[in-house]
């Protein structure tokens, strides 16, 4: 890599965000990877030990919970892949209608709106210099976490609206849902980190949070100022 005083604006930016975000990775990355992998071979250990081989009600429950250990394993493999992807692939910029990325995220999310009966309003969205694919995946997980922690007792409400901060554009999603813990608002951008109550930690916010540094942008997560849920906001350059 050349030296930094001989890099542009945007590749500056683009060189501090990588390092900041894998080096948190890679400090926070052994302890969650390990422990489906230990709790798995445990299980594993305990039904031969118990069972040699015998069916009974015990062992078919502690089959039950090393498959529940293998998926969660499976779901924080394709999190960090996603993660990966996006770390060590330089953006490419150009003029972005976030409307149609918009459109493409709800694509992807069409069965699971459906089965929650969730209801998407947008604004206007604006065009922005971005990487087209970053865009349709950063919509696509904040939309997905609005989804995933809804209320039980009310449908998810998510509107997704253009606002401006300080001269460039950014993205407000606000939902209905069960929201946020004022003392979490930071710590759920980082890598492994819990929302809402979740026993299972994610990358989804970190991959968000990555996707906004690589766009020399801001995210910020709160809750909303009324009637609960949660207010994600970030900006990116204007085209």
């Amino acid at each position: 890599m050349a030296p930094t005083s001989e890099l542009n604006p945007r590749e500056v930016i683009e060189a501090r965000a990588l390092l900041s975000a894998l080096t948190e990775f890679s400090s926070c990355a052994r302890h969650d990877l390990l422990g489906p992998m230990n709790q798995a071979s445990s299980l594993l250990a305990l039904f031969i030990r118990r069972n040699g081989g015998r069916q009974n009600s015990e062992a078919e429950e502690v089959l039950e919970l090393l498959q529940s250990a293998s998926a969660r394993m499976d779901r924080l493999t394709a999190g960090i892949r996603k993660y990966m992807d996006v770390a060590g692939r330089t953006p490419c910029f150009e003029p972005v209608d976030l409307d149609v990325a918009l459109s493409a995220s709800l694509g992807i999310l069409e069965k699971t709106i459906s089965e929650t009966a969730a209801v998407i309003v947008s604004d206007r969205l604006p065009v922005v210099l971005a990487d087209p694919a970053h865009m349709v995946t950063i919509l696509e997980i904040l939309i997905r976490n609005s989804l995933r922690f809804r209320r039980a007792d009310a449908p998810p409400v998510i509107r997704i609206s253009p606002v401006r901060e300080g001269g460039v554009d950014g993205i407000e999603v606000v939902d209905n849902g069960i929201g946020i813990d004022p003392e979490s608002t930071e710590s759920v951008l980082r890598p492994f980190r819990r929302l809402g109550g979740n026993p299972e930690p994610g990358l989804g916010l970190a991959i968000a949070k990555l996707i906004v540094e690589l766009h020399g942008g801001r995210i910020s997560i709160n809750p909303a100022s009324s009637g609960g849920g949660t207010v994600v906001r970030f900006t990116v350059q204007p085209a």
